[in-house]
């Protein structure tokens, strides 16, 4: 039976490696808080990242990076986007022969790269071989509390993603696998945006035609960028895609709905992410796909607006009516 290590106690990470000591007897989990390791051991709970959750005795708290991943053989990353560059850095010797399954979404602000494009700028090409990406709608409370839920295991590796399926499915989680790696990481990043959209939307008050339109429109310019990215369509139609930018849109569970929301009643983004030890991943990314965006010239209205009001000032309901103001197109004008 494969050592598994899962590098990162927030609440997907610590969910989702709950969830696999159904599967295997052990499952280690480093943390950096050693506060929240005390509470795992003490209370069975991760009182900080997910509450409420009554955790697996399999799961083994940890402290010792280096050492847990030199005697693993499977490394899950769930670390956030803004620091992965960082935590692969100080493994860089003792991860090489690694299985390494990523659960974490985003790009990079800086170097405006996915996480499997930062996995290769530190620890080279070769790591792609044996890296599977799972992604897909998954809220980390509805799988801690065994609700059925379908995701997509990506890899340029095939027998790599099969051997993570087989090894990772239960009657609990249904993988699916795929071979687009580009077009699920950038699905995976995006949607996260289109949730802040969201959570204006909602923050302000109006309902689900609202709502529904936007995602709707998001999940076309999600698709125009991936695949001037050079993911395929395909990608942005199935679990990776349109699945997990529903849940998030719709969903008040997604952090980054909730900051729409929050945002959308008159707090600031500076407010907002002082108030909580979570990770917005959408707010890092937002910066990135604005840089990307005027890079790769392509217009990403929806995004352009999220970023006028995370960084600009931009009243969101001045935004919204710009949006509505567009000059009028076909609908299916993806390129």
């Amino acid at each position: 039976m494969s050592k598994i290590l899962t590098i990162g106690g927030g609440s997907w990470g610590t969910a989702f490696s709950n969830y696999l000591t159904r599967n295997v007897p052990e499952v280690k989990i480093w943390i950096r808080e050693e506060d929240v390791i005390k509470t795992i051991i003490e209370k069975g709970e991760n009182e900080l990242f997910l509450p409420g959750i009554k955790l697996a005795k399999g799961l083994i708290p940890v402290s010792d990076l280096k050492k847990n991943v030199l005697d693993s053989d499977i490394i899950i990353l769930a670390v956030p986007s803004k620091f992965m560059r960082v935590v692969l850095g100080e493994i860089k010797n003792e991860i090489e022969g690694k299985t390494i399954v990523n659960l974490s979404k985003g790009f990079e602000s800086n170097s405006l790269k996915t996480i499997s494009q930062v996995a290769s700028d530190v620890l080279g090409e070769s790591i792609l071989e044996k890296w599977v990406t799972i992604s897909g709608p998954s809220f980390a409370k509805e799988l801690a509390l065994n609700h059925p839920t379908a995701v997509s295991a990506v890899s340029k590796n095939g027998e790599v993603s099969k051997i993570i399926q087989e090894m990772f499915s239960s009657d609990i989680l249904r993988i699916y696998r795929s071979d687009d790696l580009r077009g699920v990481e950038v699905a995976g990043s995006m949607k996260n945006v289109m949730a802040i959209a969201s959570g204006i939307i909602s923050g302000l008050g109006f309902g689900y035609n609202s709502v529904a339109s936007m995602i709707t429109r998001a999940i076309m310019e999600i698709t125009r960028f991936g695949l001037k990215m050079g993911a395929e369509q395909t990608t942005f139609w199935g679990l990776a895609g349109i699945g997990d930018l529903m849940l998030t849109s719709f969903g008040p569970l997604s952090r980054n709905f909730q900051l729409g929301v929050k945002i959308a009643e008159g707090q600031s983004l500076e407010e907002i992410e002082n108030s909580s030890k979570m990770v917005v991943e959408g707010v890092e990314t937002t910066k990135a796909i604005k840089k990307l965006s005027k890079k790769i010239g392509i217009e990403m209205p929806i995004s352009e607006k999220v970023y006028e009001i995370l960084f600009e000032g931009k009243e969101p309901l001045i935004a919204i009516k710009e949006l509505m103001r567009r000059s009028l197109k076909s609908e299916w004008d993806i390129n």
